[in-house]
């Protein structure tokens, strides 16, 4: 598909398909998938557990000096671990989710993420790797000189829908009145949070999934990879 590796930055907020693309560009590229949302709750996971003040920032950031993330290939694709275990289900858990918000939203705390985030995607593409990576800053912090750079975005009843149904698949007991309340408050956040706010990134694509299946959203991804290959970008 490429003829060199590349690096793919996927943004947008909760719920617009995200982790399903990259995860699908990942198969297809036979590239690094990082989910750096599963960072900042593992973070979150962390300081609760430990029973740390959330909303002091230099506890927290005390927290992230001290635990392991890790990303590992499973049988379940590559995930990532809080010092050596697997919490993928629980991460997802709402009490967690609401932790993110805050711990996530600290300057000292995402200016380290972003250098351990870039960290990894440079050392994928030095061994030779295709990286794809998602979050909410990735395309404007993360990895800004990304080959290809992807917004996604959808009807914020379509992705309440969508994380209602991801959570249920996980066994997580919620209501989808809980899960768009709750959506709704995470897109103010991250858009209007001092430090790596969600944006477009410059020279982004767009692309809406409010009515796409994966395969309409990989049809326009592929579209404009083949636009880069022919511009010799790629």
């Amino acid at each position: 598909m490429t003829n060199k590796n590349i690096s793919i930055a996927i943004d947008g907020p909760v719920g617009a398909g995200k982790g399903t693309l990259a995860i699908t560009l990942a198969k297809k590229l036979n590239a690094l998938y990082v989910y750096t949302g599963a960072m900042y709750r593992e973070l979150a996971l962390a300081c609760l557990r430990e029973k740390t003040d959330i909303k002091d920032e230099e506890k927290v950031f005390e927290v992230l000096n001290k635990i392991s993330i890790e990303f590992k290939p499973t049988n379940e694709g590559i995930k990532a671990f809080l010092n050596g275990e697997d919490v993928a289900d629980e991460i997802f858990k709402p009490y967690v989710g609401k932790a993110v918000s805050v711990v996530a939203a600290f300057p000292k705390v995402r200016k380290e993420m972003v250098l351990r985030q870039r960290k990894i995607a440079e050392d994928a593409i030095k061994n030779g790797k295709n990286v794809v990576m998602e979050g909410r800053d990735i395309s404007t912090d993360v990895i800004p000189n990304a080959d290809l750079k992807i917004y996604l975005t959808a009807d914020i009843n379509i992705r309440a829908q969508r994380r209602f149904k991801q959570l249920e698949e996980r066994g997580i007991k919620t209501s989808f009145d809980e899960v768009l309340k709750d959506i709704q408050e995470r897109d103010r956040q991250d858009i209007q949070r001092n430090v790596s706010p969600l944006k477009i990134a410059e020279n982004a694509i767009v692309i809406d999934t409010t009515d796409d299946r994966i395969e309409q959203t990989m049809e326009k991804v592929e579209k404009a990879m083949e636009k880069l290959r022919e511009e010799n970008l790629i």
